[in-house]
């Protein structure tokens, strides 16, 4: 019951740009503020080499189906822990997504590449699995998440670049 994901966004900025403003707490902090419906920062932290962003994030609940929906509750929440590595020389950069639904067996999981395509042109690739240990259920449930993955990367995209373009 595991659904493999290979989601792919184009952004119109330099890779070490975009690497910049997803390690940037403000960044994160406006993201949140403005596309984030009930969502907070909880942790924003820069070690050696690593910057992780760690937020709780409300989800919508009626978006499952009807059986699933006695389990969840009216409300779900989830946490979502985002880390980069530092950027390489050439202006790549690796990273890990993690979503856990809380009071809920589902999970997604992987990894993140941040690929430069031109020199104002870049690709964020998330390849990774969505894991809904639900009997009976969980195939839809991955099925619905896997498009809600699809959503949210388009309106970070959108989000992201109206946020650089504000700063340039």
């Amino acid at each position: 019951m595991t659904t493999q994901v290979d989601q792919r966004t184009t952004y119109d900025c330099a890779a070490a740009v975009l690497h910049a403003t997803l390690t940037d707490e403000r960044y994160w902090l406006d993201r949140i503020a403005e596309i984030g419906g009930g969502s907070r920062v909880v942790e924003h932290r820069v070690e050696e080499g690593l910057t992780t962003s760690v937020v709780d994030q409300d989800l919508e609940a009626a978006a499952l189906p009807k059986a699933l929906q006695r389990f969840a509750g009216a409300s779900m929440s989830a946490r979502c822990t985002e880390s980069w590595q530092s950027v390489r020389e050439d202006g790549s950069a690796q990273g890990h997504y993690t979503l856990r639904v809380i009071r809920m067996p589902v999970v997604i999981d992987g990894e993140l590449e941040l690929l430069a395509t031109g020199t104002q042109q870049c690709v964020l690739r998330f390849v990774g699995t969505v894991d809904a240990s639900i009997p009976v259920m969980g195939p839809v449930v991955e099925k619905i998440m896997v498009g809600e993955i699809d959503k949210s990367f388009s309106a970070e995209r959108e989000f992201t670049q109206s946020w650089l373009a504000l700063r340039a």
